[in-house]
């Protein structure tokens, strides 16, 4: 088993060689509280946390190291990892879970197929959130484990400098998740974490039952314990650096250790810095400690130990040469304490352009304050952040000749990294297709095209540009590298897994006053945000995205378009059309595997929740679009979700009676609520957060106090099943609507029901309240809305729209009132004049559910099309408007010459478009119905259209009606033309294919035997043939001139869609519902070969019988069929449209298809790919093959 896709953090585990050099507590020191802590972790019914807190320098990482080591030596360490803020993967909890899993694994190896097959089922899993990996790669494991197997008493997790994590909400969220590690039955967990007792971590905490954690704060502990400790350790050390140094054997005097002793306490790295500096070779001990001691006065203070060693740089320095060293020391040690993440010293050089040498130089006598590894890898760093913040502080800035201004070094770094950064360029780590994984490129390659420097100044550039001391000064050099470099940087970014924090970045720029005051820096910022969120989760699985699937479907005229448009991939002959400029949909959230009915956010803004009848919640980021939270535990499709007041809690309703409340941070289901004796339509929270109510199938509203669980109240009055509940602000009031057509008004605390709004002619499906309490809106499948005055229950106004309204919501912040409807638009309308103001237009079917963020800056929209949708309702309407059908496209097909395309339409009509321009050329009206099929005659001149009552022919040049073929029993389904275009054969939904006469009209022949609708016709070459396909699973081959029936083709597992003869006549090809297209011998029916593909719906054999031409592109069939000769006569082109959302070259992912440009058809002719979609576009991409 391989868990080498899960990613570690270099250097976190506790015996890294990035600590080896790091010490333990001596023996005889720590005594009493080692002694503790072994107690705690041994005791079997002991706390399963062991929380270790104190001030910064009071030893934590030394007593966290000892705790490892001693669990470790008797092979109980289950896991360590040492947080360390600024170096990279140590700072954050990206990786912390994997870490985690994988040392674990090491210790019980009986994890690892349970955790590889979560691997195997996610291979992204080690970047979705903190809950989902913890769940499915280390509690699932543990509790699937059969504990027969173990002989482990316990075992031990060790987590060092928590504090030091980067993210408040993820110290909290690991705190809240680690106890359900006692859920496993095989081992019992004990985890020793240690931090300073920063704010969120006491919060973190106090989430945890007390019976779950102790705490032991080190400030605490009697001072004589601490100075004795302290002593011990001076004793030990000046004892080695004594005989190291052949020191006389009185030095140090005991006085001496007694008031280094007594200035070091409480801080042990005070003692420790004094230390090294008496060990460095550079310098003489017995002065260093006699300058130490005289520093060293007043109080706890690390200043008197940096002194004395950076004052010795200058002793016997001319004026120039001290002016020089200070000069180098601010560029080098500056860079170094400065940065966020540290680098080697090879790295170092080429970031501030000094030479290895010189940098060795200005370390040389800094060894006992910088750890400077031999190895010229590994990073330089300060022992301890003190000495970092003894450099930049302000206070110390006339009196310390060393002081680093840390804004001009800001600067500094900014343009160093900028310019490193000009390296970038497309396509860097030279990955093999467009389609390569950003986890299939190895750690050398992306090491040798993106070394150290270039990651840090990719990763930090922007962090040292808002920090920089003038702004304008390197504003200008930020704009140009954004100009020229935005796709290089994030693709950079993507390789290096850093992607999803280029939002954050940007936002960081954004947040910058002179920036925002720059127009046109602003605007390259904004539209930067909207190409990433439109292309970032696509582009971090596969870089190279960023340039196909990024580029190719942005908008024309949008800065990224423009300054990139020529490294767009040389593939692509043709571009599909798209808009001009930004529409206000920001991004489409996909996930669901079925129609999503409800959308809500949480109080706080960071939160999305969605329901939907795939029986799932799912908790969306509302700044990037991604899935933090899959919620599972209903038994059938959820129907409704809403936060508690405090984004603490989601609830959620569903089609199995129950309501369900969850923790939105940890995911874990908190209680079901049980009662309701039908479907649950709708739930919510009172204001105060005290009730929620529930309207359901039964006819009732349930009111359930939070605090207990308990049922409250039952409302009864409604006489049809409750759509919809809302409360009103003070919590006193909710109104619940229903298939009955009514709105009704309840008081809450007495369940006594106040009011009955009438006047809807159709079920109210979506109620809500304004945000001043005047107003409650009433949406209903009656085509209206309406809105009533609360206080007199009058009705105010009434909007009409087009369809059915399936939900309403207002603007929080003014009078504005949003609408999802059946007939797929978002529309905003103002609530005062009734004036429409904006339709948002993205959803391919009926949109469910609509819901404003608190600060009403985000629309968030559900749909059936199962995707949610965030939406920019301050983005200004498009003025262009791309030509298309008013409906989806049902059909699409390409005339002989491969000059037209022809499509049909739920719209009833047909369209044609110019191949070469793209442009519509004509549209063709008369079908009353949709039109299910499109066909060119042989010669180009004729097109027949297929709708539910007729077929028409119609003349090309002219657009005129030619013939109509009529039937009255049954609607047309599919039709086609001879080879010579005298005959038509069709086939309809009453079972019968018929032959009729093209140029009279006449109907020839009818052929009978069919037990289900006839999908697909076709004709052989000679025209002495007819195939025709149904979904009774059949295809049947008919004699033209006797209607006697040949063959019986049975095999398919399902509807069959398509057919089509090879030009000898001697093989029938046929596709399927069943995901597969079939070979046939039209001699003796007999099956010859099988083509598993999905989505096939056309059919046509190559000339030489070689491949496939259809929908969805070429297909190879002769390597799969006994042949002769192996090699095709004839070169087909390697484009393949897959899943529908994959256009794949050679077989490999190239270019995917976002949620608006997925089709409903497909055609493909000579490398060109048309594609008809549900909105009534269509989209013609050219490619080009070798």
């Amino acid at each position: 088993m391989d868990l080498n896709k899960l990613p570690v953090a270099h250097g976190a585990e506790f015996n890294s060689n990035l600590n080896q050099y790091e010490n333990d507590c001596l023996p005889g020191t720590r005594e009493d509280l080692l002694h503790d802590i072994l107690a705690w972790a041994r005791l079997p019914q002991g706390k399963c946390i062991f929380w270790l807190n104190g001030r910064a320098g009071t030893g934590k990482s030394t007593i966290s190291r000892t705790v490892a080591k001693t669990f470790n030596e008797a092979n109980l360490l289950g896991a360590s990892f040492f947080f360390k803020r600024g170096e990279g993967d140590r700072g954050n909890t990206s990786k912390f879970f994997p870490t985690i899993t994988r040392q674990l694994a090491k210790r019980i190896p009986q994890l690892i197929p349970t955790i590889q097959k979560a691997i195997d089922d996610d291979p992204d899993i080690a970047t979705k959130g903190l809950k989902e990996q913890f769940d499915k790669i280390l509690l699932r494991p543990l509790i699937d484990l059969n504990s027969s197997t173990l002989l482990i008493p316990f075992m031990v997790v060790v987590i060092d400098a928590l504090d030091e994590c980067e993210v408040d909400n993820d110290m909290r969220l690991i705190l809240q998740l680690l106890p359900r590690l006692q859920k496993s039955n095989s081992v019992r967990f004990r985890i020793f974490i240690a931090s300073r007792p920063e704010l969120p971590i006491r919060l973190g905490f106090s989430k945890i039952a007390p019976h779950d954690y102790e705490v032991l704060c080190l400030d605490k502990i009697p001072e004589h314990v601490i100075e004795r400790d302290i002593s011990l350790f001076l004793k030990h050390r000046l004892s080695d650096i004594r005989t190291e140094r052949c020191l006389p054997v009185n030095w140090p005097k005991d006085a001496d250790i007694h008031r280094l002793t007594a200035l070091s306490s409480p801080l042990f790295i005070f003692a420790a810095t004094a230390c090294r500096l008496l060990e460095d070779p550079h310098w003489d001990p017995v002065e260093s400690l006699a300058e130490i001691l005289t520093y060293r006065n007043n109080g706890p203070n690390l200043d008197g130990i940096y002194l004395p060693v950076l004052n010795r740089l200058l002793n016997g320095q001319s004026e120039k040469q001290r002016k020089r060293l200070v000069q180098e020391f601010q560029e080098v040690i500056g860079t170094i304490v400065i940065l966020q993440s540290p680098l080697s010293v090879k790295s170092l050089s080429r970031l501030i352009g000094f030479s290895d040498g010189l940098i060795r130089i200005r370390l040389s006598p800094l060894h006992s304050l910088l750890n400077v590894p031999d190895n010229e890898t590994l990073p330089v760093q300060p022992f301890h952040m003190s000495f970092r913040h003894f450099l930049v502080d302000p206070e110390s800035g006339k009196e310390n000749l060393f002081w680093v201004d840390e804004k001009e070094m800001h600067q500094r770094l900014t343009t160093r990294c900028l310019l490193i950064c000009e390296g970038l360029k497309k396509n860097l780590c030279r990955l093999p297709n467009y389609g390569t994984r950003r986890t299939e490129i190895d750690c050398q390659t992306i090491n040798c095209f993106l070394p150290p420097d270039l990651q840090y100044s990719c990763h930090y550039w922007a962090h040292h540009l808002v920090q920089s001391k003038e702004l304008n000064a390197v504003m200008h050099d930020a704009y140009a590298f954004l100009q020229k470099h935005l796709l290089h940087w994030m693709e950079a970014m993507s390789i290096l897994g850093l992607l999803s924090e280029v939002l954050g970045i940007l936002n960081l720029l954004q947040s910058a006053e002179k920036i925002d005051r720059n127009l046109e820096f602003s605007e390259i910022l904004r539209d930067a945000k909207r190409f990433f969120l439109k292309n970032w989760q696509i582009a971090d699985d596969m870089p190279l995205q960023l340039y196909s699937t990024g580029l190719v479907f942005t908008p024309t005229r949008a800065i990224v378009r423009k300054n990139f448009g020529k490294e767009l991939p040389d593939w692509i002959s043709t571009l599909p059309e798209v808009e001009q400029t930004w529409s206000a949909e920001l991004q489409t959230l996909e996930g669901h595997s079925d129609a999503v009915y409800s959308v809500a956010f949480a109080p706080n803004g960071h939160l999305l929740a969605s329901g939907s009848y795939d029986k799932t919640v799912k908790l969306w980021d509302t700044a990037t679009g991604a899935l933090q939270q899959t919620l599972e535990g209903h038994s059938d499709s959820c129907r409704s979700v809403a936060f508690s007041p405090d984004s603490r809690f989601v609830a959620s309703g569903s089609f199995d009676k129950t309501v369900k409340i969850w923790n939105a941070v940890t995911a874990s289901l908190q209680q079901s609520l049980v009662g309701h004796l039908g479907a649950v339509y709708s739930v919510t929270f009172s204001n105060d957060g005290r009730l929620l109510a529930s309207g359901s199938e039964d006819m009732t509203v349930r009111l359930w106090d939070m605090a207990s669980g308990t049922l409250q109240q039952v409302l009864k009055g409604h006489s049809h099943l409750i759509y919809s509940v809302a409360f009103y602000a003070d919590s006193r009031m909710l109104a619940s609507s229903s298939y009955d057509n009514t709105v009704r008004l309840w008081n809450t605390t007495t369940g006594v029901l106040q009011q009955t709004l009438e006047g809807h002619s159709g079920w109210v499906c979506s109620i809500a309240f304004s945000a001043n309490g005047q107003l409650l809106a009433s949406g209903s499948s009656d085509k209206t809305i309406k809105l009533w005055d609360i206080a007199t229950g009058n009705l105010q106004r009434t909007l009409k729209g087009q369809d059915g309204f399936q939900s309403v919501a207002f603007l929080p912040t003014n009078h504005t009132l949003a609408s999802g409807s059946l007939d797929k638009t978002i529309r905003l309308w103002n609530t005062t004049t009734g004036e429409l103001q904006q339709t948002l237009e993205g959803h391919s079917i009926g949109v469910r559910s609509i819901a404003f963020s608190p600060d009403g800056r985000l629309l968030a929209s559900s749909s059936q099309d199962k995707t949610v949708r965030l939406w920019d309702i301050a983005i200004e309407p498009r003025q262009h408007a791309l030509q298309k059908h008013s409906h989806r496209v049902r059909s699409i097909a390409f005339s002989p010459d491969g000059r037209l395309l022809a499509s049909g339409s739920d719209d009833a009509a047909v369209k044609l478009w110019d191949i070469g321009t793209g442009c519509l050329q004509q549209t063709l009206h008369t079908h009353s119905s949709w039109v299910w099929s499109v066909v060119f005659s042989s010669d180009g001149r004729i097109l027949a259209s297929c709708s539910e009552e007729a077929i028409k022919l119609w003349n090309i040049a002219t657009g005129a009606v030619e013939q109509s073929f009529l039937i009255h029993t049954g609607g047309f389904r599919s039709v086609a033309f001879s080879a010579d275009d005298q005959l038509l054969v069709t086939g309809s939904c009453d079972k019968i294919v018929r032959l009729w006469d093209t140029a009279t009209g006449a109907l020839q022949q009818t052929f009978e035997g069919h037990s289900g609708w006839v999908w697909a016709v076709a004709f052989s070459a000679n025209s002495k043939l007819v195939a025709s396909g149904s979904d009774d699973k059949t295809v049947r081959l008919w004699d033209t001139a006797t209607g006697a029936l040949r063959q019986t083709l049975e095999g398919h597992l399902g509807w069959v869609r398509s057919l089509a003869f090879s030009s000898n006549g001697r093989r029938l090809a046929s596709s399927s519902d069943d995901k597969t297209v079939r070979l046939w011998d039209t001699m003796t029916g007999t099956l010859q070969q099988t083509l598993e593909i999905e989505g096939v719906v056309k059919l046509q054999f190559s000339d030489d019988g070689s491949y496939l031409t259809t929908n969805l592109g070429p297909l190879s069939i002769q390597s799969r069929c006994e042949d002769n000769n192996p090699h095709p006569t004839q070169t087909s082109p390697q484009v393949l449209l897959q899943e529908l959302c994959w256009i794949t070259l050679g077989g490999k992912k190239a270019l995917r298809l976002p949620p608006d440009f997925r089709p409903f058809c497909s055609a493909f002719r000579d490398g060109i790919l048309a594609l008809g979609h549900p909105s009534g576009r269509i989209s013609i991409i050219g490619f080009s093959t070798p």
